[in-house]
């Protein structure tokens, strides 16, 4: 079935479009892609869970595909921005299919945002993520922390520098901007999301929440290791969580990474409809 285009505008006038598969369940998951990936990667995925019945509304975050901004020298936004980009999206689901029953899930960074958003509205029905941990350096191995302090170093004096992050020019996430950065490396140095919004307590939010809670990890991620992954579904402690760990040989690309999993959803896509479809998947 063809996706419908919903076109979600910003109080501050920025636009994105919303691709949403149609679901013949009234069940709907709304996709966070990974930091400077663009929704139309996730269309396999999006076919995948359509033919199950379930429809996912892929976001577009601001700045990148079909976003009306980008993040350059003098134009910039924040965490903050970017959660209320996902409010709206969820709004202009809502209003297209009032009687939908919507979850909401992401993939790396979007899936921190999920428990974010889930944290700002308690009205969905529950959270899944996927190839995805808290940046925390703390969450991290330890011959790790020192190379993701360094990396936090170099990315804020790029941004500062550049006026914005030149992701494309160090192969890590797209051109972000500079406060996005910043956020992200506040979170990563701290531990802690409040200043994602800073009206509430996030971080005390996410703990009252006893939602469903699916948690996905792939082996081989090198960018969400186990302690990372743990640590971040450990941030909603009251949740009916379910986890599933992914092996190679669990996909037919033979290969658990945290992208490879984009070109070969189908594990990702069968466990998800698990969880969605059958009440018994999620007791936790």
């Amino acid at each position: 079935m063809t996706p419908e285009i919903l076109h979600v505008a910003s109080a501050d006038g920025a636009t994105a479009e919303l691709i949403v598969h149609p679901s013949t369940r009234g069940e709907f998951l709304y996709w966070l892609p990974a930091l400077g990936v663009t929704a139309r990667h996730y269309a396999r995925f999006a076919e995948l869970l359509a033919i199950e019945g379930i429809g996912l509304a892929r976001h577009e975050w601001r700045g990148a595909g079909s976003s009306s901004v980008r993040a350059r020298r003098g134009t910039d936004w924040c965490y903050r921005d970017l959660l209320a980009d996902v409010r709206d999206g969820l709004a202009a689901l809502r209003a297209w299919h009032p009687e939908a029953r919507v979850w909401i899930g992401g993939h790396s960074l979007g899936a921190q945002f999920a428990t974010l958003a889930l944290a700002r509205d308690p009205s969905l029905a529950g959270v899944v993520i996927v190839a995805s941990g808290t940046p925390h350096w703390r969450s991290f191995p330890w011959w790790q922390q020192p190379i993701l302090l360094l990396v936090f170093a170099w990315f804020r004096l790029l941004a500062d520098a550049c006026g914005y992050f030149p992701g494309r020019r160090t192969a890590f996430a797209g051109n972000e901007a500079r406060s996005v950065i910043h956020d992200w490396i506040r979170s990563g140095l701290h531990g802690r999301y409040r200043h994602a919004w800073p009206e509430g307590d996030l971080d005390a939010e996410m703990r009252e929440r006893k939602h469903p809670l699916l948690a996905i990890h792939l082996r081989d991620d090198r960018f969400a290791p186990p302690s990372s992954f743990n640590a971040l579904v450990a941030r909603l402690p009251n949740a009916k969580t379910q986890i599933h760990r992914l092996l190679p040989t669990d996909f037919e690309s033979a290969t658990a990474t945290h992208f490879s999993w984009m070109k070969d959803p189908a594990p990702v896509a069968a466990r998800i409809r698990e969880f969605i479809v059958r009440p018994e998947a999620r007791r936790g």
